[in-house]
């Protein structure tokens, strides 16, 4: 699914595997977000339909390096040539080649390294022919994340800092004890914007900014208060995830394969007491009971849109 947002300026909607995408098809071809590896197919499919040949692409903008973002990046530089920019933070740990802050080690994710031309600070202008994109850093899912607003138009991308009313997946192990706060000061900054539409990082437009925004902030705090609230997310977030980028996994193996992970052990040690098979257990409960995984053939499956 695709809207125009502007002249030349097009909205992809993904699933939850690969993030969303947008299309610029003027003078100058740009992507803001390519999703993931495995999806490459799938999203250059995506970017031919607005009428973008990949092939043409100019330069990729990432909002955060995490690889449901960055996952076409190396591909279609390959095929086009093309420059990539995305915030100083995000650019040193491609160009270092750090596959832990990136998630493709930590979370046993996958993705490929690429070479970064541009760095985008808060407050940088993107032109992208009348429109001007205001670069807003807005770190707590990801220490270097960026959004993207037009102040004529009045719309937001904002990546992974506001969904409909939740977030991306706060990692404190990889970004430090501070996310939750740093998350804080990006909804605070965010709110304070005049925005009429926001085109978030996954799922469909939001229409209604203000909702969304407070809903982001009540959850927050939440987590604030309840910090096992948020070990819980982390957890919940993470398996769907897990299931979507390997497409389900053997019910019988799963667990096995989540305790030899990094990022399993280390959640359940800093929230739930060490709890390694009875966290594993009340999770998968809460996600079958709310059908957000089902059982298929002795597989686990997440339900929902990759």
């Amino acid at each position: 699914m695709f809207e125009k947002i502007a002249d030349n300026f097009y909205f992809i909607q993904r699933g939850w595997l690969s993030g969303n995408h947008f299309v610029f098809n003027g003078a100058q071809k740009v992507l803001i977000d390519t999703g993931y590896k495995k999806d490459v197919d799938t999203t250059l499919r995506c970017i031919k339909k607005t009428g973008l040949d990949p092939a043409d692409v100019d330069l990729i903008i990432a909002t955060h390096s995490h690889c449901d973002h960055i996952g076409a990046n190396k591909s279609i530089q390959e095929l086009s040539g093309c420059e990539i920019g995305m915030h100083p933070i995000e650019r040193y740990f491609i160009d270092t080649k750090n596959d832990w802050y990136t998630w493709w080690r930590y979370y046993d994710q996958d993705a490929d390294f690429f070479t970064v031309s541009h760095s985008y600070e808060d407050g940088d202008t993107i032109p992208l022919g009348p429109l001007r994109l205001r670069v807003i850093h807005t770190p707590g899912h990801a220490a270097g994340q960026i959004s993207l607003y037009a102040p004529q138009q009045r719309f937001l991308i904002s990546a992974d800092a506001v969904w409909d009313g939740d977030f991306g997946v706060l990692t404190t192990r990889i970004e430090g004890s501070a996310s939750p706060f740093m998350q804080h000061d990006s909804l605070e900054k965010l709110s304070k914007l005049d925005i009429a539409v926001i085109y978030p990082g996954h799922g469909t437009i939001i229409t209604d900014p203000r909702n969304a925004l407070d809903r982001c902030r009540k959850r927050l705090e939440t987590f604030l208060k309840e910090p096992q609230r948020l070990g819980r997310d982390q957890m919940k977030k993470i398996i769907l995830y897990t299931l979507l980028a390997k497409s389900g996994f053997p019910e019988d193996t799963f667990f096995a394969y989540l305790s030899k992970s990094h990022w399993f052990s280390e959640v359940a040690d800093l929230y739930f007491q060490s709890r390694y098979r009875e966290t594993y257990e009340e999770i998968m409960a809460q996600l079958l009971d709310r059908r957000l995984v089902i059982r298929e053939q002795g597989r686990l499956m997440a339900t929902l849109k990759a």
